[in-house]
């Protein structure tokens, strides 16, 4: 069986992040892919320092980091860009698969532009002008340049997986190419059997995983959750791994509702998860997110499919969020700022039964074995080729 030699670039660390976490799900289930990892960070990665290639294009002082990125985003020549795809066309190598984030987008672009027998195949978990634009305040002026440079490189690349039906339609629409929907892989075996505590006690745990997207609409889920226990005789812990917030940037009136822990491999924290009632997590409400929440995906859904506690999403109605839940009635939506339609989702939730065979579903449904068939394909194992 011939074995398929890979190049993978990342404009990010191997080990860290949700994006990563995906990529090494995929790879790690695909035994007849040889993967030679390339990578731009701010520092070398512990176990993965051979495919180190050195800082990033974005970052660094404000006005130079600007200026690069500009000139990245115009498609002007970037020297930086042109030393990566010169350290890329000389790995050995069958293909390249280029994540989008950062500077991925235009390195998969000059790839196809500069050699024509490898095919390229791109994958995107954050839309560049809907994401990385919208959410940043030095790149949020960059939102139309990064559209042409995103559907240019949509339109060259061999093939493409994206995150979300959210996205894949959106893109369709942006540039007339359809790419295939692929998510983390989870086999079946990690799926924990968290049954339900009937009696938790006076101290009610939720749980939460990774980042926030708005530290202002975590802040109202804090005040709803403490003041609907507290009117029930309950006090309230907000267990949180990872996450950037400090005591101090709390709210004073919820900082006692809330525990800290330093971030954890998740086989070490899924554990810990299914100890919680239930589990968070959000979309912002703001409005030059909406086309984020309606692309991206977040990938704490798969830590808390492996943990097997029911799920509160928060945030604004049609985000892929809200649509996950409805799909895999895993878990129960607050889709409004109003308190009372937040406690009525509270009292629903945790009369909310999920059983194995549920979860079971929506792995099934979204983290199953079609995503290792989109890479498979898309990477041309088994020698299935995809070039358009």
């Amino acid at each position: 069986m011939k074995l398929n030699k890979v190049c993978l670039f990342t404009a990010h660390a191997p080990s860290i992040g949700g994006g990563s976490t995906i990529l090494r799900s995929l790879i790690e289930n695909l035994p007849d892919i040889s993967i030679t990892w390339k990578y731009t960070n701010r520092s070398v990665d512990k176990n993965y320092e051979e495919g180190y290639i050195g800082p990033g294009v974005m970052g660094g002082k404000i006005l130079n980091d600007v200026w690069e990125t500009w000139r990245m985003l115009s498609d002007a020549p970037v020297d930086k860009i042109n030393k990566i795809v010169d350290i890329l066309l000389e790995v050995d190598c069958d293909s390249y698969w280029v994540v989008s984030h950062n500077e991925g987008l235009r390195v998969a672009l000059e790839l196809k532009r500069r050699q024509s027998t490898r095919p390229v195949h791109m994958t995107v978990h954050d839309d560049w002008a809907g994401a990385l634009c919208a959410r940043s305040y030095r790149y949020r002026l960059f939102s139309n340049l990064a559209n042409s440079l995103t559907t240019k490189a949509l339109q060259n690349v061999n093939s493409l997986d994206v995150i979300s039906i959210g996205m894949r339609d959106y893109y369709k629409r942006l540039s007339g190419v359809e790419g295939k929907v692929c998510h983390r892989y989870i086999s079946m075996d990690l799926l924990l059997d968290a049954a339900k505590d009937e009696n938790p006690g006076n101290e009610i745990k939720i749980g939460h995983i990774g980042s926030l997207y708005s530290n202002r609409d975590f802040f109202s889920f804090l005040k709803l959750v403490s003041t609907f226990f507290s009117l029930n005789g309950k006090t309230v812990k907000v267990q949180m791994w990872g996450c950037s917030l400090k005591n101090e940037d709390l709210p004073a009136e919820v900082r006692n509702n809330v525990v800290f822990h330093k971030t954890l491999p998740e086989e070490q924290v899924i554990p810990k998860l299914a100890e919680c009632e239930f589990v968070y997590s959000m979309y912002p409400f703001q409005s030059s997110l909406k086309l984020f929440g309606e692309t991206s995906l977040p990938t704490k859904l798969t830590s808390y499919v492996q943990s097997g506690r029911p799920i509160l999403g928060h945030g604004p109605g049609n985000c892929t969020l809200d649509k996950f839940l409805s799909v895999t009635q895993t878990g129960l939506f607050w889709n409004s700022k109003d308190q009372q339609d937040g406690f009525k989702v509270l009292e629903d939730l945790l009369k909310l039964s999920v059983t194995r065979e549920q979860w079971a579903v929506a792995r099934n449904q979204y983290f199953g074995e079609n995503n290792l068939n989109v890479m498979r394909e898309s990477l041309k194992i088994d020698g299935i080729d995809t070039v358009k």
